[in-house]
């Protein structure tokens, strides 16, 4: 690539990157970023990746069309400068029309299926006109469907930790969006109302702590100069729980257009519904399983090793499960350390066993040099001569250990491998700071992998500290799949492991993830709850899909006053004969993605640490196997008998009475069967509400 000619002048360097403004020679200017450091190719991929996806997007500073130098982006030259350079407090004359304006940048953003992941002042600059806000620094920045909810360490975190939302600290298991980029932006507005940040600066710990925990101060209270409906809208956008603060920057907006225009009193966020309903972000019906994780983690941390398999059908909840135990565990100094099988792909970066123990090195290697030192030579001396085996095996580990990698004799390269993985939880995991193993999709799990749990959770293997859950889908697991035996032989072990079999929502626990989705009284969407348990059976992800599905189609409609339905409307889509169109059907709502299809047989697997050897997996989903329960397959499995034989139900069939139940709520019954499930409150009206004020943490649904 060309080098640009001209005078250079810096307008910032850190580690990462010098930023400098470069004349050319037509007397135009351009800004040059300098990316430093390792993996810079990569970093100047994504972020020019990002930016060509915004290219003519308004508040966004564009490429330029001049050719950059090796290792550097060239951005339009906007001639502003950072937010962060502005003399704060502003006036309210000034703070009022710039936070409009921010908030419609950071809405147009969103409006393109970008997440920026790092708002604050520095990243956002002001033209020289004073009133145009200009996005930059999209090295974080991520399309909306690829984010994903993990654990991360404090020197790890990315974006800036003053403006960081708490679901971007790892801690919180919450899905990273565009709700992240609302608190980062409320941080923002919040320096320039008062001159800091919502808790300041300096420790990082400590920030960590404020953002998940702590309630920053109203700006009116620290600057009375700040309107009072500002200083409301500021708080609402840093919420602590995603579902309880702005849902889109559009109702941001809305909002802050009503103080531009004079106004001091109204309804925060009643023209704030979000393009498409998400499940809540507490868990709703699960209490008990959430205890159990609570106890069986207690124990851990007292010095014992335990395990628990939660089962169940697709769609109910499983992974949302395990997630609480994120929070359990990093609260306790622990280590969350997760992976998941993909039956899509067969590569060995989705091992889900060296998935997990790859986070784990990550994780350890974020560690204070003296706590790492202690880590690498805890772990050499525990591995032996399998370290060199470790290290070829996984990169990060590589790293961590500080050796050549040396995977040794094929022949024994996978027993070794099995030896390694045990001893590197065995280096790592105490009382003091215990590990929460977690493998999800269990199901598609070669019989290597498996062995190791097995060998883990049968006690072969004592590794104080430790906490192994295993999730599966039990409805792909027959008689002849490899994972079969083991149930089996867990379950006579109550003593050590736990096992939950999670099932639909019934009618009452649905009705509250119903009412925390659209911010309602229970009372409110009673009717609507009702009408759906019948199509769905209360299963969580299928309501989330019917109800978005519902509001595609104008059935579901957001209204200054809340959430509205039209009962004619819904009773119609609900009367078709297949009720499973309703989901999959032509014209209807997506199925859950990973339930779609059949496995094939003989599923390869690859080397990794667990070793992955090639294993033969039966193929067939089997819902008379998932109706007859763990137990009957499992004395199926011990006995040789194949469990459940005989043609698989059509999806719609086991919901004939439930759809019965939902039709009679439309029409006003009590109930059909006199359970309680049955004696729903019509709302008067038509359905719908207005939006109450949020109070406490939302749910989730299992």
């Amino acid at each position: 690539m060309g080098s640009v000619p001209g005078r250079v002048e810096v307008l910032s360097e850190s580690e990462h990157t010098r930023v400098l403004r470069q004349l050319l020679p037509d007397g135009h200017s351009v800004i040059r970023k300098e990316v430093l450091g390792p993996g810079r190719e990569d970093r100047i991929n994504h972020e020019v990746s990002i930016l060509h996806r915004l290219s003519g997007v308004p508040y966004v500073v564009q490429l330029a069309h001049a050719q950059p130098d090796a290792g550097s982006i060239l951005l339009e030259d906007v001639h502003g400068k950072p937010l962060s350079q502005l003399s704060t407090p502003l006036d309210p004359s000034m703070l009022v029309p710039l936070a409009l304006e921010l908030a419609r940048a950071v809405a147009t953003l969103h409006q393109h299926g970008v997440v920026h992941r790092d708002i604050n002042p520095s990243n956002i600059l002001l033209a020289s006109d004073g009133q145009s806000p200009y996005l930059i620094d999209f090295a974080l920045a991520t399309m909306m469907a690829d984010l994903r909810s993990e654990f991360t360490h404090p020197s790890e975190i990315v974006g800036t930790l003053p403006y960081l939302g708490p679901e971007q600290t790892g801690r919180t298991g919450h899905l990273v969006d565009g709700r992240a980029d609302l608190y980062g932006l409320g941080a923002t507005i919040y320096e320039l109302a008062t001159g800091r940040p919502p808790f300041g600066t300096g420790d990082p710990l400590r920030l960590v702590h404020d953002h998940l925990t702590r309630a920053a101060t109203p700006p009116a209270a620290v600057n009375p100069a700040v309107p009072p409906a500002l200083s409301e809208i500021i708080m609402h956008a840093l919420e602590k729980e995603p579902d309880n603060r702005y849902q889109t920057a559009d109702g941001l907006v809305h909002d802050l257009k009503r103080v531009a225009e004079g106004e001091k009193r109204f309804r925060i966020g009643e023209h704030d519904a979000p393009l498409r309903l998400t499940e809540p972000s507490r868990l709703v019906g699960r209490d008990r399983e959430i205890e159990v994780l609570k106890s069986s983690f207690e124990r851990v941390c007292a010095g014992e090793c335990r395990g628990i398999v939660v089962s169940g059908g697709s769609g109910v909840g499983k992974s949302a499960l395990i997630e609480e135990l994120r929070p359990i565990a990093t609260t306790r100094n622990g280590w969350f350390a997760l992976g998941r099988f993909d039956r899509r792909r067969g590569d060995q970066t989705v091992d889900a066993v060296d998935q997990a123990f790859r986070g784990l090195a990550r994780l350890l290697l974020a560690e204070p040099e003296e706590v790492l030192a202690e880590i690498r030579q805890r772990l050499r001396l525990t591995l032996g001569p399998n370290a060199g085996l470790a290290a070829a095996l996984l990169p990060e580990f590589s790293t961590l250990l500080d050796v050549p990698p040396d995977p040794g004799d094929p022949l024994t390269a996978q027993v070794r491998s099995r030896r390694a993985a045990v001893e590197i939880l065995r280096a790592v995991a105490s009382r003091a700071r215990p590990v929460a193993l977690v493998i999800d999709d269990a199901q598609w799990a070669g019989e290597t992998p498996l062995g190791l749990l097995d060998l883990l959770l049968t006690g072969e293997e004592e590794i104080e500290g430790l906490l192994v859950v295993v999730a599966y889908r039990d409805g792909d697991v027959d008689a002849r799949h490899p994972l079969a035996p083991l149930l089996a032989r867990w379950e006579e072990q109550p003593a050590r492991v736990e096992h939950l079999r999670l099932t639909n929502l019934d009618p009452d626990d649905l009705t509250a993830m119903v009412a925390e989705m659209l911010h309602l009284p229970t009372e409110a969407v009673s009717d609507l709850a009702a009408a759906v348990y019948g199509p769905t059976g209360g299963n969580p992800y299928e309501t989330v899909e019917l109800l978005n599905g519902l509001r595609r189609e104008g059935v579901l409609r957001p209204t200054a006053s809340g959430w509205t339905w039209d009962r004619a409307m819904l009773e119609q889509r609900l009367a078709r004969q297949n009720v499973g169109e309703l989901l999959d059907g032509p014209g209807g709502w997506p199925a859950r993605a990973d339930a779609a299809g059949d496995r094939g047989d003989g599923m390869p697997g690859r080397g990794g640490l667990a070793g992955c050897a090639r294993g033969r997996h039966r193929a067939r989903r089997r819902r008379a196997a998932a109706a007859a329960g763990p137990r009957a397959r499992r004395r199926a499995a011990g006995h040789g008998v194949p469990a459940a034989e005989g043609p698989v139900p059509s999806r719609s069939a086991p919901r004939d009475r439930t759809l019965e139940y939902s039709r009679a709520a439309l029409a006003g019954a009590t109930s059909v069967d006199g359970s309680a499930a049955g004696r729903a409150a019509r709302v008067r009206g038509g359905g719908g509400g207005p939006v109450p004020p949020r109070r406490g943490p939302p749910a989730r649904p299992g």
